[in-house]
C-alpha cells in the first residue's frame, strides 16, 4: 500500500474543511470551550452552564449542519442557496441556545439528547433527499454502513493518538523531570476529540453519492457479528419474555414495569440485526432472513401488548413521567413498525431512521411533547390529591389535620421532588405564602435536609422517599438554638462527631487532667460509649433522646430536648446534640450521623 505523501494529506484536509466548514467550526468551538473549562479552577461559585450550553449547541450542531450539507449536495443547490441553507442552521443553533437554563436542568438535559438522536437519524438518510422514500435502498444501506465502519476506525484512530502522545507526555514527566499540569491529559482529550476525530470523520465521507446504490459490498465481519451474537441474543431475549409472559397468564397478575424497557431492548435488538443483514436476504442460500423476519415482526405483537400492559399499569399507578411518556411513544412506534412489516408488500427500511427522527423531534417540543405533558400530568395529580386531603384549600396551602395515607405521603414527595429537578416549581408558587425559590436545602444528597422535603414540611406533610417502607420514616433533628451551656459540675467539654460513612471516626481518644479517655459510638445498639482507665465508666444511650423528640413534632428542637444527662460511681456526664439524623423502622434503629456536645467529670 502506498503510504500517501504530506502534500495529498494536506490537500485532502483542505478539502474537507472546504466542504464541511460549519461542521468543522462547531467540532473546534466546542472542543475549545471544553478546554477552558478543564483549565477553570473549580469553584462552586463560578457559572459555567452558559459555557456547557454552548458545548451542546454545537454538539447538535455537528450532526445537523452536516445532514443539511449532504442536503445541499444530493439537491445540487447553487452556492448561494447552501449558504443560506447553512446561516439558517447556525439562527436555529442560536435560538436552541437561548431556550437553554442558566444553570443544570433536567428538561434542557433531555432535550438535548432527544436533539441529538432526532439529528444523528437525519444524517442516516439526508443523501436520499432528492428521491422517493421506495427508490435507492441498496445505496441507503451501504451508505450508513459506511458511516458505521467510519466510526469505528475513526474511533480506533484517535484512540491510539491519545494512547500515544499520552505515554509521550509521562515520558518526559519520568525521564527529564518536565512537569506538566494533571489536567493536560483530559485538554488533550478534547483536542483530538475537536480536531482530529470530527476531521478525520468527515474526510472519509463519499463525494459521488450515484455510486452507492451500484455498490454491493458487504463486510465479512459484519455477518459473522450479526449471526453468531446479535441474533442468538435475539433469540435468547424472545425465550425469556415469552416465559415471562407464560408466567403472567398462569399467575393472572399484571406485568412489573422494568419489563418495557426488556421488550424494547429485545424490539431495537432484533431490528438492528435484520437492517445488519438486509442486502443478504435475497442472495442465494440467504431465504432463512426472510424467514426470520417475518416471524420476528409475527412474535413482536404479544409482547407489544406486554408492554402496553406494564407501561399503562405504571402510568396509572404513579402518572406520566418523561420516561413512561417516551416508552408509550416508541410502544406506539413499535406497533406500526411490526404491522408494516408484517403486512406491507414494499418493506422500506428508510422508514425506520425518517420515523424515529420525526419522533425524537417532535417529542421534545410543544404542548404535545414529553416535558409539557409530563409536567401537567404531575401537577394535577398533586392538586388533586392536596385538596383531597384538604390541604390546598381555595388555591392556598393550609396544614390539614387529617392522617395521610403512606400512598398519599410517597406521591406528594415524589411529585415535589420531580417538579424541582425540572425547575417546574413555579407551578405551585401561587399556592405558597413562602418564596419557593428561596429555600435551600442543607444538602442535596441528603434525602431529608433536600429542598424537596422542606417545602413538603410547609405543607404539614412528613417527606416519605419513594423507597420507604410503610413503617419506616426518616429521622432529621437540628438544635433550634444552642444556649449557654452551664458547666458547673463538669470538668471537661468534649465535641464529638459521627458519621456512618466515616468508620475511622467511630472511636477517638481524648486527653483530659484525669488522663485519657476514649469515647466511641456502638452502632448495633445506639450508644455512646465512654472508657477511662481501660474500663468502660459510662453509656448514653441515644434512644433515649429519641424518645423525648418523639413527643415532639418540631424538626428543631429546643436543648432541653436534645440533651441527656447520667450519672453513676465512675462518672458524670451530659450530651447535648446539635443535630440527629438516621432511619428507623419496627425492626431496627439507624443513626447515619450525629454532632454533639459531652460535659463530663470523671469521679474515679
Amino acid at each position: 500500500m502506498k503510504i500517501p505523501s504530506l502534500k495529498l494529506l494536506v490537500n485532502n484536509a483542505k478539502i474537507t474543511l472546504f466542504r464541511f466548514t460549519l461542521v468543522i467550526l462547531a467540532s473546534i468551538i466546542g472542543a475549545l470551550v471544553m478546554i477552558y473549562l478543564v483549565g477553570r479552577p473549580f469553584n462552586v461559585s463560578l457559572d459555567n452552564q452558559p459555557l456547557y450550553n454552548i458545548v451542546m449547541t454545537c454538539t447538535i450542531g455537528i450532526s445537523f449542519m452536516l445532514s443539511l450539507v449532504f442536503i445541499g449536495e444530493r439537491l445540487k443547490t447553487s452556492k448561494l442557496a447552501f449558504w443560506i441553507i447553512q446561516f439558517a442552521s447556525i439562527v436555529l443553533l442560536f435560538i436552541y441556545y437561548f431556550t437553554l437554563s442558566s444553570e443544570t436542568n433536567y428538561v434542557d438535559i433531555a432535550r438535548f439528547l432527544s436533539f441529538m438522536i432526532a439529528s444523528h437519524l437525519l444524517v442516516s438518510f439526508s443523501l436520499f433527499a432528492n428521491k422517493k422514500l421506495s427508490t435507492e435502498i441498496n445505496g441507503f444501506w451501504q451508505f450508513n454502513q459506511l458511516l458505521f465502519i467510519r466510526i469505528l476506525i475513526t474511533a480506533v484512530y484517535s484512540g491510539a493518538l491519545y494512547l500515544g502522545l499520552t505515554v509521550a507526555i509521562l515520558s518526559f514527566d519520568k525521564l527529564f523531570n518536565v512537569h506538566f499540569d494533571d489536567k493536560i491529559y483530559m485538554k488533550l482529550f478534547f483536542v483530538i476529540l475537536g480536531f482530529f476525530n470530527t476531521w478525520f470523520f468527515l474526510s472519509g465521507m463519499p463525494e459521488n453519492h450515484d455510486e452507492l446504490e451500484t455498490q454491493s459490498f458487504y463486510p465479512k465481519g459484519l455477518k459473522i457479528f450479526t449471526q453468531y451474537v446479535l441474533l442468538p441474543l435475539v433469540i435468547i431475549y424472545l425465550l425469556i419474555l415469552y416465559l415471562y409472559t407464560g408466567k403472567i397468564i398462569i399467575q393472572w397478575q399484571l406485568p412489573v414495569g422494568w419489563v418495557s424497557y426488556l421488550v424494547l431492548g429485545f424490539s431495537v435488538t432484533g431490528i438492528f440485526s435484520l437492517l445488519l443483514i438486509h442486502p443478504l436476504r435475497n442472495l442465494e442460500g440467504h431465504n432463512w432472513i426472510k424467514i426470520f423476519s417475518k416471524v420476528f415482526y409475527l412474535v413482536l405483537f404479544p409482547l407489544i401488548v406486554l408492554l402496553f400492559a406494564a407501561i399503562l399499569r405504571r402510568t396509572d399507578d404513579y402518572g406520566i413521567t418523561e420516561r413512561r411518556y417516551y416508552v408509550f411513544v416508541l410502544a406506539c412506534w413499535l406497533t406500526g413498525i411490526a404491522l408494516y412489516f408484517t403486512f406491507s408488500k414494499i418493506k422500506n427500511i428508510k422508514l425506520i431512521p425518517i420515523s424515529l427522527c420525526l419522533i425524537a423531534f417532535l417529542t421534545s417540543i410543544g404542548p404535545w411533547g414529553a416535558f409539557s405533558i409530563s409536567q401537567n400530568n404531575q401537577f394535577n395529580r398533586l392538586k388533586e390529591i392536596l385538596v383531597k386531603n384538604e390541604i390546598l384549600v381555595n388555591e392556598k396551602i393550609h396544614k390539614s389535620e387529617k392522617t395521610l395515607s403512606v400512598e398519599d405521603k410517597k406521591n406528594i414527595s415524589s411529585i415535589i421532588s420531580y417538579l424541582d429537578e425540572r425547575n417546574a416549581l413555579d407551578r405551585i408558587q401561587p399556592w405558597f405564602d413562602v418564596k419557593l425559590d428561596t429555600i435551600k436545602g442543607d444538602n442535596k444528597y441528603i434525602t431529608y435536609q433536600n429542598k424537596t422535603a422542606k417545602i413538603v414540611e410547609l405543607m404539614g406533610v412528613e417527606y416519605y422517599a419513594p423507597w420507604k417502607t410503610q413503617n419506616e420514616r426518616y429521622l432529621n433533628y437540628n438544635i433550634k438554638e444552642l444556649n449557654l451551656i452551664n458547666l458547673k459540675g463538669y470538668d471537661n467539654l468534649i465535641n464529638y462527631r459521627y458519621y456512618s460513612y466515616d468508620t475511622s471516626n467511630s472511636k477517638k481518644s481524648y486527653q483530659i487532667d484525669s488522663g485519657k479517655i476514649e469515647i466511641s459510638y456502638l452502632k448495633n445498639n445506639t450508644v455512646i460509649n465512654i472508657q477511662a482507665k481501660d474500663r468502660n465508666i459510662f453509656e448514653l444511650n441515644i434512644n433515649e433522646v429519641l424518645e423525648k423528640l418523639s413527643k415532639s413534632s418540631s424538626v428543631q428542637p429546643e436543648m432541653n430536648d436534645m440533651s441527656l444527662e447520667k450519672e453513676n460511681e465512675f462518672a458524670k456526664a451530659k450530651i447535648i446534640f446539635m443535630s440527629i439524623s438516621g432511619e428507623k423502622n419496627d425492626a431496627e434503629l439507624k443513626i447515619n450521623n450525629f454532632n454533639a456536645y459531652i460535659l463530663l467529670k470523671i469521679k474515679m
